[in-house]
């Protein structure tokens, strides 16, 4: 069970490996603007306004509203790559924009329930991460509604819990933990912004393989239960 587990993992760090570096150009140049634009705004804002609320919250908003664009369309790109497509940016951006109000109050209630947890106790937060990881790839590629794209991450996870802890540590907890040092090297070497802007930037984009890898975890996940899974939504679901 454990080799079996610790294969899992590998093959799935691999298979999203390959995709990042073969795709990566075209996820470049859909991201890499909106993530570059929210992480100078986020500077601004920390800059202009140092210890009113503005600081803390301004960024907070900044990041949802950019989110949902830059998500689901490496989302979709990965998902029409699946199917041997070659998908355009900009069509890839249309269905972006179109999913973005879904996406975003997704976003909202992911961090309200997810941010509950880890204030209470890590556990529950480190919990509800791993029980919600599926929900974007259900509202961006099935069109669920919020509420019914967690209900169906929480089932679908739930088999695959340790598989996508492990995952989650192999990948976000080292990034976020190497940006955060590569922040401080560059506050001690410079005090030009921009290259902290330019940093903080590089690793958002490196942070999008955590996207990738739990999209192969998804996919696993989707090809498992049959090719009749997910049921098409209802049209008053839509």
């Amino acid at each position: 069970m454990q080799n079996d587990l610790s294969s899992k993992v590998l093959k799935i760090l691999s298979d999203a490996y390959l995709f990042f570096r073969s795709h990566i150009k075209q996820v470049a140049a859909l991201c890499l603007p909106f993530l570059f634009a929210a992480t100078l705004v986020n500077f601004v804002l920390a800059r202009n306004y140092q210890e009113a609320p503005m600081a803390l919250f301004g960024p907070l908003m900044v990041n949802l509203l950019v989110y949902p664009l830059y998500t689901a369309a490496l989302i979709h790109l990965m998902a029409r790559r699946v199917r041997l497509e070659r998908p355009k940016n900009g069509d890839l951006l249309i269905a972006a924009i179109r999913q973005w109000v879904p996406l975003l109050l997704l976003k909202t209630m992911l961090l309200l329930v997810i941010g509950l947890g880890f204030s209470l106790l890590v556990l529950p937060g480190i919990w509800l991460a791993v029980r919600l990881a599926y929900a974007e790839f259900h509202v961006v590629l099935f069109g669920r509604r919020p509420m019914d794209a967690v209900r169906a991450s929480f089932v679908e996870t739930r088999p695959h819990f340790f598989l996508i802890l492990i995952l989650l540590f192999a990948t976000y907890v080292p990034i976020t933990l190497l940006g955060m040092a590569s922040d401080q090297l560059i506050q001690t070497v410079t005090t030009n912004d921009l290259f902290r802007v330019i940093g903080s930037t590089g690793w958002s984009f490196a942070g999008l393989y955590v996207t990738i890898v739990l999209f192969r975890a998804f996919t696993e996940t989707i090809e498992a239960l049959g090719p009749a899974y997910p049921p098409r939504p209802r049209e008053d679901d839509r």
